[in-house]
């Protein structure tokens, strides 16, 4: 349970637009909100894009590119001209966002909507001749992420990257090569001039981030060498350090060991906990003793990262047993009393995978705790070690979290043995434990399996929360997969929904059962008039979490960023 109190607190230095300028605002963002399908359309959107004003020019470039609409986005094109730089960059965003979800290769013949072919030449055009740097390193960044088919385009977009960058790239250029490089199965990877160049930023560059994604960058490439892991690892800056492990297997053994034991001295836990990682690669099974040894860490992302990497077979298997036990029974050194328990905990968990004959009364204890995140990981110990009684205990647990763990773990290690427990739990008021059990029921043919289905599906749907679309679409799913012609009068209703998404997938299930084309006509949720123009002139707006005692207790305080997403602001 938690307990939320929200704080406002605005400083005077906003300035707010005049009253029809704020009018206009108000109607863009509520037309992004709607996703377009509101009572405006998207005509306060295109009409932004013709404003003079060029806050109001800027929100609707940006408000295009969210809603991922390459029709609307072909108009986006002449403004990579535009006089105001930030409003140049806004646009090479949106084109690249709004092609995110065309798959590569596609062919698009449709002239009124930007296809990748458009975008491409439109961004390397306008990366040649940009003025502004910064603004070209956006352009470079969006042409990466456009999904291009072959290695013909990507060649073509590293090279258009590579000519504006010259000696060193900037973070955007960076992000560019990176992006291209993580596509390199089909664009065919960066050639020997971008990796030069990324080596080149990785050790020279003054700014500690474009460091970061220069290794980034040549990681993705497949392209980070012995040269450059080795000065990364030696870098002022701990996350550079940290990235720099992701290149360990291209070290020799000396130096390798060497690297990782200076890794795990670091005085940056970011680095020690990547540390560990690093410590695996190479012999299998690999020397555990560093890993070891970080389990009495004291900071305790290390040491728990350290717990879990003994769960995984060791070079002496004996001591790495011996010191997950004396995890689970030496008391931990953590000063925060609700964190005590994590270090057992992990250890429990580890311990199953590699000793399970010997960890019966440990998770039997852990079953019993009264602290839920502890019978959590007893249940996931309990399926490492195929302990169907217990789970079967814990999925009677009220605690919709244990619920969960227990679902997932009895489907993991007894399938469809237990399939009476997954058709239970669909009366859980839990969306992760409907979720659970949905997917648990995967090919089942238990005949109580698709009425328990359908019952579920009624009920989480009658509650009309928006954040249970994920366990709805996977009992759609299972309907799908078990149901007849026959069930279509559960269905019918469903063409209505307030999801669009189950709407459309209630509609596609419904037309293969009757052989005809059925319509989704879906009825969103009435969503209250937000004050989005106000809000997005907001500062300091803080939401302050506080914890229930039963979740621990304890607070923390969220900033919030209006500016760029009004919406969420005003929900939250």
């Amino acid at each position: 349970m938690i307990l939320l109190l929200c704080l406002l607190s605005r400083s005077a230095g906003a300035q707010q637009p005049a009253g029809g300028d704020r009018a206009r605002i108000q109607s863009l963002l509520a037309a992004e909100d709607a996703r377009g399908k509101g009572a405006d359309g998207t005509s306060p959107i295109v009409s932004g894009l013709e404003n003079n004003d060029t806050l109001i020019r800027r929100l609707a470039v940006r408000a295009v590119g969210r809603l991922q609409r390459p029709d609307l986005a072909k108009r986006l094109v002449p403004m990579l001209t535009d006089r105001i730089p930030q409003i140049r960059a806004e646009v090479a965003i949106a084109m690249s966002q709004a092609l995110r979800d065309v798959k590569r290769g596609a062919v698009e013949n449709d002239s009124t909507r930007l296809n990748v072919r458009t975008a491409f030449r439109a961004l390397s055009g306008a990366i040649r001749t940009e003025s502004d740097d910064s603004v070209a390193g956006v352009i470079a960044e969006a042409m990466g992420r456009l999904p291009l088919g072959d290695t013909a385009a990507g060649h073509s977009a590293e090279q258009a990257i590579l000519d504006r960058a010259g000696s060193r790239a900037n973070f955007g250029m960076a992000h560019g090569l990176y992006w291209l490089g993580l596509a390199r199965r089909v664009t065919g990877g960066l050639s020997p001039s971008g990796d030069s160049l990324l080596r080149r930023t990785a050790r020279a560059s003054n700014d500690p981030a474009v460091r970061r994604i220069a290794v980034l960058a040549l990681t993705a490439a497949g392209a980070l060498d012995s040269g450059t892991v080795m000065a990364a690892s030696r870098d002022r800056d701990p996350q550079v350090r940290r990235l720099a492990l992701a290149g360990v297997a291209t070290l020799g053994t000396a130096s390798r060991a060497t690297l990782v034991r200076r890794a795990f001295a670091d005085p940056s836990p970011s680095v020690r906990i990547d540390a560990v990682r690093a410590a695996r690669v190479g012999s299998e099974p690999p020397d555990c003793a560093l890993i070891e040894r970080a389990v009495r860490d004291a900071t305790s992302y290390v040491a728990l990262m350290a717990i879990d990497a003994l769960g995984s077979p060791c070079a002496d298997s004996l001591a790495a047993r011996e010191a997950l036990r004396k995890a689970m029974t030496v008391p931990s050194p953590d000063r925060a009393p609700d964190h005590a328990w994590q270090r057992a905990a992990h250890a429990l968990v580890a311990l199953s995978r590699v000793d399970s004959a010997n960890v019966d009364q440990p998770v039997a204890r852990f079953a019993r705790s009264t602290r839920w995140a502890e019978r959590v990981y007893a249940a996931t110990a309990a399926g490492n070690t195929g302990d169907a009684e217990t789970l079967t205990a814990l999925a009677r647990d009220s605690n919709e979290n244990v619920h969960e763990a227990a679902v997932t773990n009895l489907a993991r290690t007894r399938k469809h043995e237990a399939d009476s427990v997954y058709i239970d739990a669909l009366a859980s008021g839990g969306n992760q434990v409907l979720l659970a059990a949905a997917e648990a029921l995967k090919g089942s043919t238990n005949p109580a399996a698709l009425p328990g289905i359908l019952d579920g599906f009624d009920r989480v749907s009658a509650r009309r929360s928006e954040n249970a679309r994920d366990p709805r679409l996977a009992m759609l799913e299972r309907i799908d997969e078990m149901g007849t012609p026959k069930d279509s009068a559960r269905l019918i209703p469903y063409l209505a929904d307030f999801d669009t998404t189950v709407a459309a997938k209630a509609a596609t299930l419904l037309s293969r059962w009757t052989g005809s084309d059925v319509a989704a006509r879906p009825m969103p949720l009435t969503r209250p008039d937000e004050p989005l123009a106000e809000l997005l002139f907001a500062r300091n707006i803080l939401l302050r979490v506080t914890m229930a005692a039963s979740s621990g207790g304890g607070s923390f305080t969220i900033r919030l960023f209006p500016d760029e997403a009004p919406a969420t602001a005003a929900r939250l």
